[in-house]
């Protein structure tokens, strides 16, 4: 998104997970992002690309804390989510911590990785 910053690039991202719109999530990360779920599942872009066209869904990627830290060529975002997942009749919200690193790429920020780790119930 260009002209956007590391932390409206993720909320734009959540956003996209959550209306299954993989045209703007392709947008949003780079050719080599990649996503380590909180239950220690590894994804390339393509293979999340890949989950989407058969059928994964996110209900909800609701991000409650998120703060920057800017370095030279990166931002980290860290912050905390409730990511509603499962059946539309019978969703699971997972509380997560994450970690995600932005680069500055196409005129904007692109996010290069994303990992989660789930917080105690």
């Amino acid at each position: 998104m260009a002209g956007a910053t590391p932390s409206e690039t993720l909320r734009a991202w959540a956003r996209a997970n959550v209306a299954a719109d993989m045209t703007t999530w392709g947008t949003l990360v780079t050719d080599g992002f990649t996503y380590v779920h909180s239950n220690s599942n590894f994804e390339t872009k393509q293979q999340v690309m890949d989950a989407f066209a058969a059928g994964r869904r996110y209900h909800g990627w609701d991000i409650r804390e998120l703060a920057e830290r800017a370095y030279a060529g990166c931002t980290i975002l860290t912050g905390t989510a409730a990511l509603t997942v499962g059946q539309t009749d019978a969703p699971s919200v997972l509380n997560v911590r994450f970690t995600s690193t932005a680069v500055p790429e196409g005129g904007g920020w692109r996010l290069a990785a994303l990992q989660t780790t789930r917080l105690p119930d």
